[in-house]
């Protein structure tokens, strides 16, 4: 405890005239004459004991309230740890926690209204001549410049919600580094106005820095409940027209009260397509299937809705994917002897379809330039896999292609080989022209999930001539799709980059010819192509994903490429760059900051959208309460950082304690009060 005037103790010496008065105080006595000893029954008995207790009392009741008046007057204060008169501050920087967690509502309004009233007060404590720093979620670069009482003020005013969360160290970095650079020999106080999500508050990020000084003020928020869509996916990657898709979505319960038949609705292009109902629990989640069609090809622009107060933003979810208008399907056979392979079972399952446009093409008059282009590759009975087309094959297959590999019996072994080790699948060990029933299939395979209404086990499948051998290393990813009754594949598949390679064992030929006639061959060939499409990003994180891929590169420069917020109308031109498989890489910069969906434009066509959504992290309301944060300071040992006790306190009179200590002298005039209180009441009841 120190004291700002402490020459006044001197006065402490006035506690001698009480006493004095109690050293010669004697008591009088009077003589009293009386007839009759009778008389001495009417006096009354005083102990001498209790006297002398009584005139103690009286004396301590007179010293402690001198000495408490003594002490009033010398105005005492207990030290704060690290108050800024120990360690002067030219800098002062306040941090306003703008996130989405800051629209909660308390006793004084909403909870950024009160952190910018306080910033505003911060200001008007300090002196005029002090330099303020601003920080807030926007990470705003003319924030980090230094400004007047005035300046400041006035920016802190146009805070507003941000959609982008970040941490205490974050900002503590950010704001320390800008103030070495303006000023390397000031110091720094730093203030953090927020409610101090779990999420944010890194205080075991916080370094040692003798040139700073941080003061917590926890804003406590009076609704701590909430209900939000946590994400949304779809249950198949492909979509095609007239498909069946399921649409799950992930709702999370952030309360203590649980709901009961709650509405949740999906809108693709602004019409109702799905509505639904859910029950969750206390702190529980539900996911929630939903079942729609797809009637009409190109893009396709959803959102989910629910309804939930007072966090808002995260009610609704954005989605959008492409529905094929149409796939293309390249047959490439040998040059030599092309009818002896199975392009005539090919031609009759893929010619006569409007939304497959098959393609023919030999090894002579192959442009292997443009595989790239197509969905779905096939190689028919091959001879021999050239370098060049082996390389070319795994770009496509990198970029979203599916590659098909039916063999040929009198094939280069070597080139297939290189092939498949290329591609990093089991390499061929040998033949085996033995006649071999297939025994079974995935049912549960994309390939097939959608092709059978009903599925039996026990059903009979062709027979097989003709087929190879293939190693079984476990390292590889491989999936099998058909298997022979000695368990050798007869078909599997494996994901290469984004697309996939599927290899069969033996030949699409007429040597084959039950296969083709089999019921397996249309679900299977038909299958690959339209259910192995590459899955697509329906959706993106606003300040957490740097780079949008689209699944191409429109024709022409990608400078003129623009992109239109659909909601406002608001067009700008992004930044982008072009990927080594020939795909453009939009970056997500400052331009997309509200949730909704981004048209992105080229030649006037639109030819993708990105739908983007807040970042969920600020729908988890939980807070780190005051007590929370002192312990985790002395937990890791943070000298420099300091909770506000009362931060809904008036800051002139937190600044005066900072600066100067807690003043106690208000405790010592009601000491003072007290002590003359007991001396009265001594002396008027004890008798």
């Amino acid at each position: 405890m120190g004291f700002l005037f402490p020459s006044f103790l001197w006065a402490l010496f006035a506690v001698l005239i009480p006493v004095l008065i109690h050293l010669f105080s004697f008591r009088k006595h009077t003589t009293v004459y009386f007839s009759h000893v009778g008389f001495l029954r009417n006096i009354r008995q005083e102990s001498s004991k209790k006297s002398r207790l009584k005139h103690l009392l009286i004396l301590l009741s007179r010293i402690l309230a001198i000495a408490s008046l003594v002490f009033m007057f010398a105005q005492p204060y207990l030290r704060v740890k690290d108050q800024q008169q120990r360690r002067p501050a030219t800098i002062v920087g306040v941090y306003i926690d703008n996130s989405f967690s800051m629209n909660g509502q308390t006793t004084g309004g909403q909870l950024l209204e009160v952190a910018r009233k306080k910033a505003v007060e911060i200001a008007t404590a300090y002196p005029p001549d002090t330099r303020f720093m601003l920080a807030t979620n926007d990470l705003l670069a003319r924030h980090l410049h230094l400004f007047n009482k005035e300046q400041f003020i006035r920016e802190v005013s146009e805070a507003g919600l941000s959609p982008r969360p970040v941490t205490l160290s974050q900002v503590r970095a950010r704001m320390a580094t800008a103030a070495r650079k303006t000023d390397p020999q000031a110091g720094m106080i730093l203030y953090y106005l927020s409610d101090f999500q779990t999420s944010i508050t890194d205080l075991q990020r916080f370094t040692e820095d003798t040139t700073l000084t941080d003061y917590l003020m926890p804003l406590p928020s009076g609704n701590a409940g909430n209900l939000y869509v946590d994400s949304c996916w779809m249950e198949y990657p492909a979509h095609r027209r007239d498909q069946e898709e399921q649409l799950m979505v992930r709702i999370i319960n952030r309360s203590s009260d649980a709901y009961q038949n709650l509405p949740v609705k999906f809108f693709l292009n602004d019409t109702l397509k799905a509505p639904g109902n859910f029950n969750i629990d206390p702190g529980g989640e539900a996911v929630v299937p939903l079942k729609f069609v797809n009637l009409s090809t190109g893009l396709q622009k959803g959102r989910v809705e629910i309804d939930d107060y007072p966090f808002v933003h995260d009610n609704t979810w954005y989605l959008s994917y492409l529905v094929q208008p149409g796939l293309r399907v390249l047959a490439i056979t040998a040059s030599e002897h092309p009818g002896k392979s199975g392009m005539p079972y090919l031609r009759a399952l893929y010619g006569e379809d409007d939304y497959l446009r098959f393609e023919e093409a030999t090894t002579g008059n192959l442009k292997i330039s443009s595989l790239g282009s197509y969905h779905t590759l096939l190689l028919v009975n091959i001879r021999h896999l050239s370098t060049g087309l082996i390389s070319e094959l795994k770009k496509a297959a990198d970029n979203g292609s599916t590659v098909v590999f039916f063999p040929e019996p009198e094939g280069d072994m070597e080139s297939y080989n290189a092939f498949l080790q290329s591609f990093g699948a089991n390499r061929i060990l040998g033949r085996d022209s033995s006649f071999q029933k297939i025994a079974g299939i995935a049912w549960e395979h994309p390939v097939y999930d959608q092709a059978f209404r009903s599925r039996n086990e026990e059903a009979e499948f062709p027979g097989i001539r003709g087929s190879f051998r293939f190693t079984r290393e476990v390292r590889i990813p491989e999936t099998p799709l058909m298997w022979f009754r000695n368990g050798e594949k007869a078909c599997s598949s494996q994901p290469v980059g984004q697309g996939n390679l599927l290899v069969f064992s033996f030949p699409l030929s007429p040597l084959n010819e039950p296969f083709a006639r089999d019921m397996l061959f249309v679900p299977t060939l038909y299958g690959l192509v339209i259910n192995l499409l590459p899955g697509q990003e329906t959706s993106h994180t606003i300040g957490r994903e740097m780079y949008a891929t689209l699944p191409y590169q429109p024709a022409g420069s990608p400078s003129p490429l623009t992109v239109t917020e659909a909601s406002s109308g608001r067009e700008f031109i992004p930044e982008n760059t072009t990927t080594e498989g020939n795909k453009l890489k939009i970056k997500l910069s400052d331009h997309f900051t509200t949730a909704g969906h981004y048209l992105v434009r080229h030649n006037q066509q639109t030819v993708a959208a990105l739908s983007m959504n807040y970042d969920r992290n600020e729908s988890v309301t939980d807070t780190k309460t005051p007590e929370t944060l002192r312990k985790e300071i002395e937990e890791y040992h943070l000298r420099t950082t300091a909770v506000i006790e009362d931060p809904q306190k008036d800051f002139s009179l937190i600044y005066g304690e900072l600066r100067n200590g807690k003043r106690l002298w208000k405790h010592f005039l009601f000491a003072a009060l007290f002590f003359l209180l007991a001396e009265a009441l001594i002396i008027r009841f004890w008798k």
